[in-house]
């Protein structure tokens, strides 16, 4: 979600097909591979430093869930802010409110309809590893580490490039099978992110009214808790209640 950074020195690994007829078994044609190398290139860099200049970034999202135990996608609205270096709130305001929110040193999630909630230092997450699923904050060095990427020849969202994330390490690829980003070709920001786990559910997140660096009251990221409010200090990682991120 924001909100990711990317690029610098790294090796890319491209595949996906020309436009026309699809390269079998995913391969790309060497004349594909050598004209995405350069582009892929140069969007990474762009969307790197549109990263770099955006110091605080709000804005209205959509999250479509698909999950195999579910008929239908589970639908959700929200507010979503983000002061660098580290302050983040996600806020779900339909069907059901919840707020998460990451600071610095602690990780706070409110559920207001069940009373409950989670309050969990950031330091007991190893390698942050919430930042790091997030993609928050990171430079394309970081994220080079834990994914390989990819161009996609073919999208169907207008006035964007889409960048295919895999993961390299088994145990990453053991949660998330890969992640898109589709970013906006115009401000190189993110304009929709999904997250696509190995059992096959997915999560589909669609930014709107798109603000950047703009004053983010410090209030935001702080919650008061009402005093029946059950406080655990376990990590569910986004997990309880039916809708969640």
């Amino acid at each position: 979600m924001p909100v990711i950074t990317l690029f610098a020195a790294l090796t890319v690994s491209l595949a996906g097909g020309p436009s026309g007829d699809p390269a079998k078994n995913g391969d790309v044609p060497a004349d594909a591979a050598r004209d995405a190398e350069p582009m892929l290139e140069r969007i990474l860099q762009a969307f790197d430093k549109a990263q770099r200049e955006t110091t605080s970034l709000v804005a209205g999202f959509t999250e479509k869930k698909e999950l195999k135990l579910l008929a239908r996608p589970v639908l959700s609205r929200g507010e979503f802010c983000y002061n660098r270096p580290n302050q983040v709130r996600w806020e779900y305001l339909e069907p059901d409110r919840k707020v998460f929110v990451i600071t610095e040193d602690m990780y706070l999630a409110y559920y207001p309809a069940l009373k409950r909630a989670e309050e969990v230092p950031i330091k007991k997450f190893v390698g942050k590893r919430l930042f790091r699923f997030l993609g928050l904050g990171q430079s394309i060095d970081e994220l080079g580490k834990y994914y390989e990427f990819r161009l996609a020849q073919q999208n169907d969202l207008k006035d964007t490039y889409l960048l295919v994330l895999v993961p390299r390490k088994k145990k990453l690829a053991e949660r998330v099978a890969e992640m898109k980003i589709w970013v906006d070709a115009a401000t190189y920001l993110p304009r929709q992110l999904q997250y696509v786990e190995s059992d096959g559910d997915s999560t589909l997140l669609s930014f709107q009214d798109v603000r950047t660096n703009v004053a983010v009251a410090a209030g935001r990221f702080k919650l008061e808790l009402p005093k029946d409010v059950v406080v655990s200090e376990s990590f569910n990682g986004f997990s309880l209640g039916e809708q969640s991120f």
